[in-house]
């Protein structure tokens, strides 16, 4: 890996105007369980009976709101999770002026919780909830301190402000990301196999410099990509900041 890392080090160094895309292969050295591997949020989540997909859709919150909320607060919040070194990294490169941003698929907020500023988050994020009634607005902290669930100014469900299955990305996220892919010179990818659409094509939008990969399987765009590291990005990271 000692020659990749070297690549990798060269193309970050020579760049100015870096994006980073990333998935929930991030997270998962934050404790945070990806939902589709073995193990994941998906395996858990559908011993309660229903599919994952529905747990997680627009339909069961119109059909059983309560259940919807409890479902939230007992498998997606989750206090004891910290932002990892690739999170802090991201952050860093962004604070001394060398990335334009982050564009992820994730809803765990680390990236903002890291001190990321510039975030398009595809999904949405559970950093923030929201009254179905009257739109009131909450903080995570808020919700999990006071296991808030009513909404404090009429009673309505909070829900976070994430995307469910069955509702749309919002446009003026997607529209941020793809102006961040058409200014950048640089693109990493990091942590996700780049299939799970719309989300994973924004990527065939980028026309700069340098396009890498980092991610323990292959993805449909290995082949494009001017270096791919399959490994774990943690010892990535350690390994190129050693460099350093």
């Amino acid at each position: 890996m000692t020659d990749q890392i070297t690549k990798l080090k060269t193309i970050i160094d020579e760049s100015e105007r870096i994006v980073f895309f990333t998935g929930a292969g991030v997270s998962v050295a934050s404790g945070i369980p990806d939902f589709r591997s073995m193990g994941g949020l998906f395996d858990e989540i559908s011993k309660d009976g229903y599919s994952p997909e529905y747990l997680l859709s627009r339909d069961y919150l119109n059909a059983d709101p309560e259940g919807y909320i409890n479902f939230t607060h007992k498998r997606l919040l989750m206090s004891d999770k910290a932002p990892n070194p690739v999170h802090e990294w991201i952050a860093q490169l962004e604070d001394e002026g060398r990335a334009l941003g982050v564009i992820t698929q994730n809803i765990d907020g680390l990236h903002s919780d890291a001190g990321s500023t510039n975030v398009d988050e595809l999904h949405g994020t559970l950093n923030r909830f929201y009254c179905l009634n009257c739109d009131a607005e909450y903080t995570k902290e808020e919700v999990m301190e006071k296991t808030l669930k009513e909404c404090e100014r009429c009673g309505g469900p909070i829900r976070p402000d994430i995307v469910l299955y069955g509702e749309m990305l919002n446009q003026q996220t997607i529209s941020r990301a793809l102006n961040k892919l058409t200014s950048a010179d640089t693109l990493v990818v990091l942590g996700t196999s780049l299939v799970v659409q719309p989300a994973a094509g924004l990527v065939s939008n980028f026309q700069g410099d340098h396009f890498v990969i980092i991610n323990r399987d292959q993805t449909p765009y290995d082949n494009s990509a001017d270096l791919v590291i399959h490994d774990d990005m943690v010892d990535v990271i350690k390994a190129l900041n050693e460099q350093s």
